[in-house]
């Protein structure tokens, strides 16, 4: 195993902020005044990109790791047809009742599991195994979060899975995140009648 501590300080704040969030954010709301709005807005894009981000910079993870470059062109068109298959299978399953989040949370969410994924690839030395420690640490902090925050969310869960299972076979950042906002206007939509 290849642990390192600079990789394990960005995982355990990035996995620990939404709990600690929501256990802090109400005490200090108030001080904050008319600015606690645009604090809230923004705390999300903090969240999803700044680990990340920081552990990029700071040489924690690797971009390729994180599927962020490395991919060749054929790489690329064969990652895009897994994606539309992905999103085509996904118009077949959109259920009615079910409030999914804004597009954008597709976007904000995968720069975050994919530290995740990227550690867990670093920690166990596998592609592969790393994304399914990269997953457990990514449905730890959705266990967390929402015993802090009182409410489970499954749709969490299953952009969770869907996002692992995108990255397994695309090895690609920015594939995978258009696919998560591509996911959400397709379940968004709702199933036409």
């Amino acid at each position: 195993m290849n642990v390192r501590w600079e990789t394990v300080v960005w995982v355990s704040f990035a996995v620990a902020s939404p709990a600690l969030a929501a256990v802090l954010w109400p005490r200090f709301r108030a001080r904050f005044g008319e600015w606690a709005e645009l604090v809230e807005r923004f705390a999300p894009w903090a969240h999803g990109f700044g680990p990340a981000y920081l552990a990029l910079l700071s040489g924690a993870i690797r971009a390729r790791e994180a599927g962020l470059l490395g991919h060749d062109p054929l790489a690329w068109v064969g990652g895009a047809l897994a994606c539309v298959i992905w999103l085509r299978l996904a118009t077949l399953w959109r259920p009615d009742a079910v409030h999914w989040p804004e597009p954008n949370r597709g976007v904000l969410d995968e720069p975050r599991w994919t530290l995740y994924r990227a550690a867990g690839s670093q920690w166990v030395g596998h592609a592969q195994l790393g994304g399914l420690f990269g997953l457990a640490l990514a449905v730890s902090e959705w266990g967390l979060a929402g015993r802090m925050q009182g409410r489970m969310e499954w749709q969490t869960l299953a952009r969770l899975a869907s996002s692992s299972v995108v990255f397994a076979i695309t090895r690609n950042f920015w594939l995978t995140a258009l696919a998560q906002a591509g996911l959400l206007i397709v379940l968004r939509r709702g199933r036409s009648t």
